[in-house]
Protein backbone atom coordinates (compact mmCIF):
# COMPACT_ATOMS: atom_id res chain seq x y z
CA UNK A 1 0.00 0.00 0.00
CA UNK A 2 1.40 3.51 -0.88
CA UNK A 3 0.49 6.04 1.56
CA UNK A 4 1.26 10.20 0.87
CA UNK A 5 1.56 11.98 4.18
CA UNK A 6 1.56 15.85 3.63
CA UNK A 7 2.28 17.84 6.74
CA UNK A 8 2.54 21.42 8.03
CA UNK A 9 6.94 21.86 8.86
CA UNK A 10 7.37 21.93 12.39
CA UNK A 11 4.30 21.26 13.59
CA UNK A 12 3.00 18.77 16.27
CA UNK A 13 1.88 16.44 13.69
CA UNK A 14 5.56 16.17 11.92
CA UNK A 15 7.38 15.25 14.86
CA UNK A 16 4.76 12.39 15.37
CA UNK A 17 5.25 11.26 12.00
CA UNK A 18 8.92 11.63 12.02
CA UNK A 19 9.10 9.64 15.52
CA UNK A 20 6.66 7.14 14.49
CA UNK A 21 8.65 6.40 10.97
CA UNK A 22 12.28 6.74 12.80
CA UNK A 23 12.75 9.89 10.30
CA UNK A 24 16.11 11.70 12.06
CA UNK A 25 15.10 15.34 10.21
CA UNK A 26 12.24 16.13 8.03
CA UNK A 27 13.41 17.90 4.90
CA UNK A 28 11.11 20.55 2.50
CA UNK A 29 11.25 18.32 -0.34
CA UNK A 30 9.36 15.51 -0.85
CA UNK A 31 10.56 12.29 0.95
CA UNK A 32 10.34 8.42 0.55
CA UNK A 33 10.75 5.62 3.02
CA UNK A 34 10.20 2.18 2.47
CA UNK A 35 8.58 0.68 5.44
CA UNK A 36 8.18 -2.68 4.70
CA UNK A 37 10.85 -4.06 7.78
CA UNK A 38 9.56 -1.03 10.28
CA UNK A 39 7.93 -2.69 12.72
CA UNK A 40 7.18 -1.65 15.96
CA UNK A 41 4.76 -2.40 18.79
CA UNK A 42 1.11 -0.90 18.51
CA UNK A 43 1.20 0.83 22.24
CA UNK A 44 -0.69 3.82 23.34
CA UNK A 45 1.41 6.76 21.37
CA UNK A 46 1.48 4.23 17.92
CA UNK A 47 -2.24 3.96 18.02
CA UNK A 48 -2.70 7.54 18.83
CA UNK A 49 -0.54 8.72 15.83
CA UNK A 50 -1.91 6.27 13.42
CA UNK A 51 -5.63 7.73 14.35
CA UNK A 52 -4.90 11.21 13.94
CA UNK A 53 -3.66 9.73 10.32
CA UNK A 54 -6.82 8.02 9.86
CA UNK A 55 -5.51 4.57 10.31
CA UNK A 56 -7.76 2.40 12.01
CA UNK A 57 -5.63 -0.29 13.77
CA UNK A 58 -7.90 -3.80 14.36
CA UNK A 59 -7.54 -5.00 18.00
CA UNK A 60 -6.53 -8.96 17.98
CA UNK A 61 -8.21 -9.27 21.61
CA UNK A 62 -11.98 -8.31 20.31
CA UNK A 63 -13.49 -12.36 21.89
CA UNK A 64 -12.17 -11.08 25.38
CA UNK A 65 -13.20 -7.77 25.18
CA UNK A 66 -16.99 -8.68 24.56
CA UNK A 67 -16.51 -11.23 27.23
CA UNK A 68 -16.31 -7.88 29.12
CA UNK A 69 -18.78 -6.21 27.67
CA UNK A 70 -21.14 -8.43 27.49
CA UNK A 71 -23.69 -6.86 30.50
CA UNK A 72 -23.47 -3.78 28.22
CA UNK A 73 -24.34 -5.18 25.13
CA UNK A 74 -28.34 -4.17 25.72
CA UNK A 75 -28.33 -1.88 27.67
CA UNK A 76 -25.75 0.27 25.97
CA UNK A 77 -22.99 2.71 27.55
CA UNK A 78 -22.74 2.76 31.31
CA UNK A 79 -21.73 5.84 33.28
CA UNK A 80 -18.13 7.45 32.54
CA UNK A 81 -16.96 6.29 35.83
CA UNK A 82 -18.85 2.88 35.68
CA UNK A 83 -16.88 2.19 32.88
CA UNK A 84 -13.47 3.51 34.03
CA UNK A 85 -14.15 1.44 36.89
CA UNK A 86 -14.92 -1.81 34.83
CA UNK A 87 -11.56 -0.68 32.94
CA UNK A 88 -9.40 -1.00 35.50
CA UNK A 89 -11.12 -4.22 37.47
CA UNK A 90 -10.23 -6.10 34.37
CA UNK A 91 -6.52 -4.84 34.31
CA UNK A 92 -5.04 -5.69 37.38
CA UNK A 93 -1.77 -5.71 36.34
CA UNK A 94 -1.54 -1.80 36.84
CA UNK A 95 -0.20 -0.75 39.94
CA UNK A 96 -1.13 2.89 40.92
CA UNK A 97 1.32 3.50 43.74
CA UNK A 98 4.58 1.57 42.58
CA UNK A 99 3.83 2.53 38.57
CA UNK A 100 1.16 5.39 38.70
CA UNK A 101 2.67 6.19 35.06
CA UNK A 102 2.36 2.69 33.61
CA UNK A 103 -1.47 1.89 35.39
CA UNK A 104 -2.26 5.99 33.66
CA UNK A 105 -1.73 4.45 30.39
CA UNK A 106 -2.45 1.16 30.96
CA UNK A 107 -5.85 1.68 31.98
CA UNK A 108 -6.79 4.58 29.15
CA UNK A 109 -5.35 2.16 26.54
CA UNK A 110 -7.65 -0.38 27.97
CA UNK A 111 -10.49 1.37 28.47
CA UNK A 112 -10.55 2.90 24.81
CA UNK A 113 -10.10 -0.27 23.75
CA UNK A 114 -13.98 -1.63 25.02
CA UNK A 115 -14.52 1.85 24.08
CA UNK A 116 -14.47 1.25 20.77
CA UNK A 117 -15.63 -2.46 20.83
CA UNK A 118 -18.66 -1.19 22.50
CA UNK A 119 -19.57 1.61 20.04
CA UNK A 120 -19.01 -0.64 17.34
CA UNK A 121 -21.84 -3.01 18.53
CA UNK A 122 -23.96 0.07 19.45
CA UNK A 123 -23.57 1.61 16.20
CA UNK A 124 -24.06 -1.63 14.24
CA UNK A 125 -27.59 -2.00 16.02
CA UNK A 126 -28.50 1.52 14.96
CA UNK A 127 -27.65 1.27 10.99
CA UNK A 128 -29.34 -1.67 11.26
CA UNK A 129 -32.72 -0.09 12.02
CA UNK A 130 -31.74 2.58 9.78
CA UNK A 131 -32.58 6.56 9.65
CA UNK A 132 -36.00 8.15 8.40
CA UNK A 133 -34.18 11.39 6.90
CA UNK A 134 -30.47 12.31 6.23
CA UNK A 135 -30.86 15.06 8.62
CA UNK A 136 -31.28 12.13 11.39
CA UNK A 137 -28.21 10.48 10.17
CA UNK A 138 -25.85 13.40 10.36
CA UNK A 139 -27.10 14.19 14.08
CA UNK A 140 -26.60 10.74 14.87
CA UNK A 141 -22.89 11.22 13.53
CA UNK A 142 -22.54 14.61 15.66
CA UNK A 143 -23.53 12.70 18.89
CA UNK A 144 -21.25 9.68 18.09
CA UNK A 145 -18.20 12.33 17.68
CA UNK A 146 -19.16 14.23 20.48
CA UNK A 147 -19.54 11.35 22.80
CA UNK A 148 -16.05 10.23 21.95
CA UNK A 149 -14.39 13.41 23.00
CA UNK A 150 -15.98 13.95 26.14
CA UNK A 151 -15.55 9.90 27.39
CA UNK A 152 -11.97 10.48 26.74
CA UNK A 153 -11.68 13.42 28.87
CA UNK A 154 -13.67 12.48 31.47
CA UNK A 155 -11.62 8.27 31.35
CA UNK A 156 -8.94 10.13 32.07
CA UNK A 157 -10.01 12.66 34.97
CA UNK A 158 -11.51 9.23 36.36
CA UNK A 159 -8.16 7.11 36.42
CA UNK A 160 -5.96 9.85 37.59
CA UNK A 161 -7.99 10.33 40.22
CA UNK A 162 -8.03 6.65 40.97
CA UNK A 163 -4.45 7.46 41.57
CA UNK A 164 -4.28 9.97 43.72
CA UNK A 165 -6.36 8.52 45.57
CA UNK A 166 -4.21 5.42 45.88
CA UNK A 167 -1.71 7.24 46.77
CA UNK A 168 -3.09 8.94 49.67
CA UNK A 169 -2.99 12.41 47.71
CA UNK A 170 -5.33 15.26 49.07
CA UNK A 171 -7.27 17.19 45.83
CA UNK A 172 -10.31 19.15 44.98
CA UNK A 173 -11.68 17.85 41.32
CA UNK A 174 -13.46 20.23 39.26
CA UNK A 175 -14.07 23.34 41.76
CA UNK A 176 -14.41 26.93 40.62
CA UNK A 177 -12.15 29.78 41.28
CA UNK A 178 -11.96 32.96 39.44
CA UNK A 179 -13.89 33.88 37.06
CA UNK A 180 -16.04 30.94 36.67
CA UNK A 181 -13.27 29.24 36.15
CA UNK A 182 -12.84 25.15 36.72
CA UNK A 183 -9.43 23.96 37.27
CA UNK A 184 -9.60 20.45 36.92
CA UNK A 185 -7.50 19.27 39.98
CA UNK A 186 -6.47 21.80 42.92
CA UNK A 187 -4.48 20.46 45.84
CA UNK A 188 -4.61 20.26 48.39
CA UNK A 189 -8.12 21.41 47.93
CA UNK A 190 -10.29 23.89 46.89
CA UNK A 191 -10.82 25.25 50.92
CA UNK A 192 -7.19 25.94 51.12
CA UNK A 193 -7.41 27.94 47.83
CA UNK A 194 -9.73 29.67 48.65
CA UNK A 195 -8.12 30.93 52.05
CA UNK A 196 -5.75 34.11 51.84
CA UNK A 197 -3.60 32.95 54.62
CA UNK A 198 -2.56 29.86 53.30
CA UNK A 199 0.72 30.21 51.34
CA UNK A 200 0.68 30.18 47.55
CA UNK A 201 3.67 28.03 47.26
CA UNK A 202 2.04 25.08 49.15
CA UNK A 203 -0.69 25.23 46.08
CA UNK A 204 -0.84 23.35 43.23
CA UNK A 205 -3.13 22.71 40.12
CA UNK A 206 -3.41 20.47 37.20
CA UNK A 207 -5.07 20.75 34.03
CA UNK A 208 -6.20 17.90 31.89
CA UNK A 209 -5.89 17.52 28.42
CA UNK A 210 -6.00 14.27 26.54
CA UNK A 211 -4.67 16.49 23.54
CA UNK A 212 -3.08 19.61 23.81
CA UNK A 213 -3.69 21.27 20.03
CA UNK A 214 -3.86 25.09 21.12
CA UNK A 215 -6.27 24.14 23.98
CA UNK A 216 -3.47 24.63 26.39
CA UNK A 217 -3.35 27.70 26.97
CA UNK A 218 -6.91 27.48 28.60
CA UNK A 219 -5.48 26.50 31.76
CA UNK A 220 -3.34 29.94 32.16
CA UNK A 221 -6.65 31.30 32.86
CA UNK A 222 -7.60 29.01 36.24
CA UNK A 223 -6.68 28.98 39.66
CA UNK A 224 -4.90 32.76 39.20
CA UNK A 225 -3.12 32.41 42.92
CA UNK A 226 -0.89 29.71 41.40
CA UNK A 227 1.40 31.15 39.08
CA UNK A 228 3.49 27.65 38.39
CA UNK A 229 0.75 25.60 36.46
CA UNK A 230 0.75 21.80 35.63
CA UNK A 231 -0.76 19.97 32.81
CA UNK A 232 -1.16 16.51 31.88
CA UNK A 233 -1.58 15.40 28.71
CA UNK A 234 -1.23 12.11 26.77
CA UNK A 235 0.26 13.29 23.46
CA UNK A 236 3.07 12.30 22.13
CA UNK A 237 5.65 14.43 20.04
CA UNK A 238 4.58 17.81 20.37
CA UNK A 239 6.49 20.64 18.45
CA UNK A 240 9.73 22.15 19.96
CA UNK A 241 7.77 25.48 19.49
CA UNK A 242 4.70 24.51 22.13
CA UNK A 243 6.69 23.29 24.52
CA UNK A 244 8.59 26.22 24.37
CA UNK A 245 5.55 28.49 24.79
CA UNK A 246 4.84 26.66 27.51
CA UNK A 247 7.92 27.03 29.77
CA UNK A 248 7.80 31.10 28.66
CA UNK A 249 3.93 30.93 30.26
CA UNK A 250 5.61 28.78 33.50
CA UNK A 251 3.43 25.68 32.32
CA UNK A 252 5.08 22.42 33.16
CA UNK A 253 3.96 19.62 30.78
CA UNK A 254 3.48 16.29 33.34
CA UNK A 255 3.23 13.20 30.60
CA UNK A 256 3.48 9.24 31.30
CA UNK A 257 7.45 8.41 31.15
CA UNK A 258 6.89 6.32 28.27
CA UNK A 259 5.23 9.11 25.97
CA UNK A 260 8.95 11.12 27.08
CA UNK A 261 10.80 8.56 24.40
CA UNK A 262 8.62 10.67 21.58
CA UNK A 263 10.27 13.74 22.56
CA UNK A 264 13.51 15.16 21.50
CA UNK A 265 16.37 15.25 24.30
CA UNK A 266 16.04 18.78 24.93
CA UNK A 267 12.26 18.86 25.57
CA UNK A 268 12.81 15.34 27.94
CA UNK A 269 14.72 17.38 30.35
CA UNK A 270 11.92 19.77 30.85
CA UNK A 271 9.33 16.97 31.26
CA UNK A 272 7.86 15.49 34.21
CA UNK A 273 6.24 12.09 34.93
CA UNK A 274 3.47 11.21 36.79
CA UNK A 275 5.55 9.65 39.65
CA UNK A 276 7.46 13.03 39.27
CA UNK A 277 4.39 15.45 40.00
CA UNK A 278 2.90 12.95 42.64
CA UNK A 279 6.48 13.12 44.87
CA UNK A 280 5.61 17.00 43.95
CA UNK A 281 2.54 16.55 46.02
CA UNK A 282 3.79 14.86 49.00
CA UNK A 283 6.24 17.13 49.52
CA UNK A 284 3.63 20.08 49.69
CA UNK A 285 1.63 18.18 51.80
CA UNK A 286 3.53 16.87 54.24
CA UNK A 287 2.42 19.34 56.77
CA UNK A 288 -0.49 17.21 57.94
CA UNK A 289 -1.71 20.14 60.40
CA UNK A 290 -4.18 21.29 57.50
CA UNK A 291 -7.62 23.34 59.27
CA UNK A 292 -9.65 21.61 56.31
CA UNK A 293 -11.57 18.70 55.20
CA UNK A 294 -9.06 18.06 52.61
Amino acid sequence: MLCMIVIPAGSTIENQVCWLFDINEAHSTFQYRDIVDHNVQVDYAVRYILEELGVEVEDPQVDYLDTILEPFLQTGFPSTVQFSRVARSTLITACPIEQPDYALIAWMEHEERLFKRLERHIIAKVLESGFSDVEGFLRYSLSVQNRRKARVGQALENHLEEIFLANQIRYTRGAITENKAKPDFVFPCIDAYRDSTFSDNKLTMLGVKSTCKDRWRQVLTEAKRIHAKHLLTLEPAISLNQTAEMQANSLQLVLPSKLHETYADQQRKWLLTLQGFIMLLRERQSNRGYPYHC
